[in-house]
């Protein structure tokens, strides 16, 4: 079966030749034959359009009116009618901001520059004049549809399942030009006519391109596709012109569908993993008059794999004396991107979420991490939207700040997820028109990460065996556990939340959820129960309100659990928590924050403390205030005041005076860290009076090989110093390298051949390749796009460059090799001679066995020579049925072009 582009491009070429045959009769039969509009015309009976001529079949205007079909003329052809000039393209695809108001239109309703035609007005209700209704359309034919409905001599079919839906023979094709409200948005799109009535069909995917509000109940089909009548576009004022061949349409903007903007949407670079292995190492000395001289480390190995990657972490203790070596982790993960969640078998980390806290285990663990995806914000972002009577300019500004301008088409139109901070806040759009008219729409919003988007899931599943003595006994499991905690987002104003742990002689259950308030702020909360062995029952409950401004903030909660009540990890020891805080926005004045936090403690005394922080600017830095005070059972206090003042972007001093339960003190410290490319030195220099008074010093040099701490002190007479160094091994891309810590993602550029160039990432400079032309990158971002790039100014005239930057996405605690589009394309002259001395045919080609060396000979056995040429290459060919093998001596010293002369070859 054919295409529907094979059947329009079938119905093309017979219209040429169609065409053609009425202009050789034209220039036959001569002027004084009949014209080409009479009944009795040869040529009129097969609806020849003679364009351009000054006769056209049917005549140039034909008035339309949906509903009650108009007589046709009694001579009007059912055939085909000529569109524009052949090479048009009749599917022209409509970009949605290319639908644009005109300026105004004529009396009959048709755009700018169209003679008066024909104008269709139709209505809102099936019961005006002129207007189509939706039982207008019915079932066509079919095992079940029954007869079409015949009116006024139109077939009215909309089954999707038996075509044809429309008889052929009863409409006729036209190829218009297409402007909608003035503006012109396709040069030649494909339309069926009912010449009956005249209705016109534009084919449903165009229509939806156009951004045409469908109502698919009344679309119908001709030939197996899918056609939108026009008459059914609501409000649509039809102007069509025959002679032009030319349909203008007036649209009101509600009709049209909305223009959706996703302001958090960005190309995703799918994550790339590869085989390679690394050990990241971490080596503290420490010696001096007060400290026990030791060495100290810290190891991890991994294996990182296309499949996932394998994990287990060290502690190393007093390896110069009496060494130790303690077990961390152990661990296989797999991170599933599309499904933003991770598999990992063997130590975790339970999440407790909103009602429990987490505990250290090893088994088995299924949770989210929405971290996969660096680009999705799990939690609803607001969305604000308008209408646009034409073409408009829309900046979006929060909080009176602009954070995007974007030109929309007429019509609906919705900016979703926009990027805001959390707490309350305000959005507004400033619409402006064509004419520079300004329209300002606002609405307020308030952010919580406590909520979730709707239908998203948020979730933690772990079955295992607790882990104790972590960090003391790395094979110290205890008794079995599972924990589930389950989020999800209801609404964008409630998301519900469970959880429930279990062990052989314990279980526990909370229910809740987070509930929006609008810009208001959120409440929040739940209650819970649990059973245990020896503690027997208890309950659990919990509210908080919170609230944050940008004039001021708020939270207020408390969380109670009966003395039975167990959890993983709390003991039964706090009974109820209070929590109080405020925050004030002074504007130049500065910032003003207040904690109050009451804790009732099992068996023991009550703490009540408060405290309050101030921050200011003066002149260029900040001045910071912090006060402390413990109410209850003690009187302890303290304050602290510090000034920070920046000397440029790598350089700070900072000055703090304290009073403490034990004295008064005053500190001072200058620092000055690395530049930009995170390689060099960082160091600190401070002194401190009081009662401790001292010195110190630390300083921190890291290479693109490993790093280096040194840290001095002296206080109260006594010297200390810790020396370390740290870094990582890696094995990636067939050999090993050292670097300084790996980070969660890193890479290998290479530039086989190319030494001493360098390499940037996102536009930063990070090193320089090795001899080898390789550069290991750490710090790399997992699942985000990593722009790597290398400068071309330090690559030889003669390589051969096919991309300068290149965008990778590793996997987390995994490498990438990244293999640069860059060869050492050496380009020299030569002429090739069999053993006789003639000269190779032209047109052969020679290669060496890799490839990498190619040669082309052109007459008298000329050749161009490229490739990497540094030793001795042997290319071969085959041509005229003799194969040829040449051998070329490196190249000499005298590039970018040298000129091998002669080289004799062998066949």
């Amino acid at each position: 079966m054919s295409s529907p582009a094979d059947r329009h491009l079938l119905r093309l070429g017979s219209l040429a030749v169609a065409a053609l045959a009425g202009l050789v009769l034209t220039g036959v039969l001569g002027r004084g034959q009949a014209p080409l509009q009479a009944p009795g015309h040869p040529l009129a009976r097969i609806g020849i359009l003679q364009a351009g001529l000054g006769r056209a079949v049917p005549p140039a205007t034909l008035p339309l009116r949906a509903g009650k079909p108009q007589a046709a003329p009694a001579h009007r052809p059912r055939s085909l009618v000529v569109g524009p000039p052949p090479g048009t393209n009749e599917r022209d695809a409509i970009e949605p901001d290319a639908i644009e108001p005109g300026a105004g239109t004529n009396e009959a309703g048709a755009g700018p520059g169209l003679p008066p035609a024909a104008v269709a007005r139709v209505g809102t209700n099936a019961g005006e004049p002129g207007t189509i209704g939706p039982d207008a359309i019915e079932p066509g034919a079919g095992p079940e549809g029954g007869a079409p409905r015949v009116q006024d001599g139109i077939t009215f079919r909309r089954d999707p399942l038996v075509p044809p839906f429309v008889e052929r023979d009863r409409w006729q094709e036209l190829l218009l030009s297409v402007t909608v409200n003035g503006y012109l948005v396709s040069d030649g799109t494909f339309f069926i006519e009912d010449p009956a009535s005249g209705r016109l069909a534009v084919e449903l995917e165009v229509a939806r391109r156009w951004r045409i509000a469908i109502d698919e109940a009344r679309a119908l089909t001709f030939q197996g596709v899918p056609f939108y009548p026009v008459d059914a576009i609501e409000g649509v004022e039809i102007g069509l012109d025959r002679k032009a061949l030319a349909l203008a349409l007036q649209i009101p903007p509600e009709t049209f569908e909305p223009y959706v903007v996703d302001a958090q949407a960005r190309e995703a670079v799918p994550p790339a993993a590869t085989w390679g292995g690394f050990l990241d190492y971490d080596l503290l000395l420490a010696g001096g008059d007060a400290v026990e001289e030791r060495l100290d480390g810290l190891a991890e190995l991994g294996v990182f794999t296309p499949y996932g990657v394998a994990l287990s972490s060290f502690k190393g203790d007093d390896l110069l004396g009496r060494p130790g070596l303690t077990r961390l982790e152990t661990t296989f993960s797999r991170d599933f991107p599309e499904r933003r969640a991770s598999l990992t078998l063997g130590d975790g980390l339970a999440l407790g979420g909103a009602f429990g806290s987490g505990l250290r285990f090893g088994g088995v663990h299924w949770h989210t991490d929405f971290g996969l995806d660096p680009g999705f914000v799990p939690f609803p972002l607001p969305a604000i939207g308008g209408l646009a009577e034409q073409r408009s300019l829309v900046e979006v500004l929060v909080d009176n700040f602009s954070r995007r301008s974007e030109t929309v088409p007429p019509g609906p139109f919705e900016f979703n997820n926009l990027p805001v901070v959390t707490g309350s806040g305000e959005v507004q759009l400033k619409v402006t028109d064509l004419l520079g008219r300004e329209r300002l729409i606002t609405r307020s919003y308030y952010v919580s990460p406590r909520l979730l988007r709707p239908g998203l899931h948020d979730y933690s599943y772990a079955l295992g065996f607790e882990r104790r003595s972590y960090a003391v006994d790395g094979f110290d499991y205890g008794q079995p556990i599972a924990s589930l905690t389950h989020r999800y987002g209801f609404g964008e104003a409630f998301t519900g939340e469970a959880h429930a742990e279990a062990t052989p002689d314990r279980a526990s259950l909370a229910l809740g959820g987070a509930f929006g308030l609008g810009a208001y702020g959120l409440v929040s909360g739940g209650v819970g129960a649990s059973g245990d062995e020896d503690a027997g029952g208890g309950v659990l409950g919990q509210l908080a309100y919170e609230y944050g401004g940008r004039a001021w903030n708020a939270g207020l909660g408390t969380r109670y659990t009966s003395d039975g009540f167990r959890q993983f990890g709390d003991g039964g020891v706090v009974r109820r928590t209070d929590q109080l805080s405020l925050g004030l926005n002074l504007a130049d004045k500065g910032r003003l924050g207040l904690l109050l936090l009451n804790r009732d403690l099992a068996g023991q005394s009550d703490t009540l403390s408060a405290s309050l922080s101030y921050s200011l600017p003066v002149g260029p830095g900040s001045l910071i205030v912090n006060a402390a005070q413990v109410l209850n059972p003690t009187d302890e206090a303290a304050l602290t005041a510090t000034y920070a003042l920046p000397l440029g972007q790598r350089r700070s001093v900072a000055a703090r005076v304290e009073r403490r339960p034990d004295g008064y003190g005053a500190y001072a410290q200058y620092h000055q860290g690395r530049d930009r490319t995170d390689l060099g030195l960082d160091w600190r220099v401070a002194g401190e009076v009081g009662e401790t008074g001292g010195v110190e010093a630390g300083f921190d040099y890291q290479t693109g090989f490993a790093g280096a701490t040194l840290d001095l002190d002296r206080y109260g007479g006594d010297l200390a110093a810790r020396a370390g160094v740290n870094g990582s091994l890696v094995w990636l891309g067939g050999g090993l390298h050292a670097s300084r810590r790996l980070g969660r993602g890193f890479g290998l550029v290479d530039l086989p051949g190319f030494a001493d160039v360098r390499v940037y990432v996102d536009n930063r400079e990070v090193g320089r390749t090795d001899g080898d032309g390789r550069l290991l990158l750490p710090r790399l971002r997992p699942y985000e796009p990593n722009k790597v790039s290398f400068a071309v100014d330090d690559l030889p005239i003669e390589a051969r460059i096919g991309a300068t930057e290149l965008v990778t996405a590793p996997t987390a605690r995994s490498g990438v090799l990244l293999r640069m589009a860059v060869d050492d394309a050496a380009v020299s002259v030569a002429r090739f001679l069999d053993r006789g001395g003639a000269p190779l045919p032209a047109g052969l080609r020679l290669t060496d066995a890799g490839g990498r060396t190619t040669a082309l000979v052109a007459k008298e056995g000329l050749a161009q020579v490229e490739g990497p040429q540094d030793g001795v290459v042997r290319v071969e060919g085959e041509g005229e049925g003799r194969r040829f093998a040449c051998t070329l001596p490196p190249l000499g010293d005298d590039r970018p072009l040298p000129d091998r002369g002669e080289v004799r070859c062998e066949g």
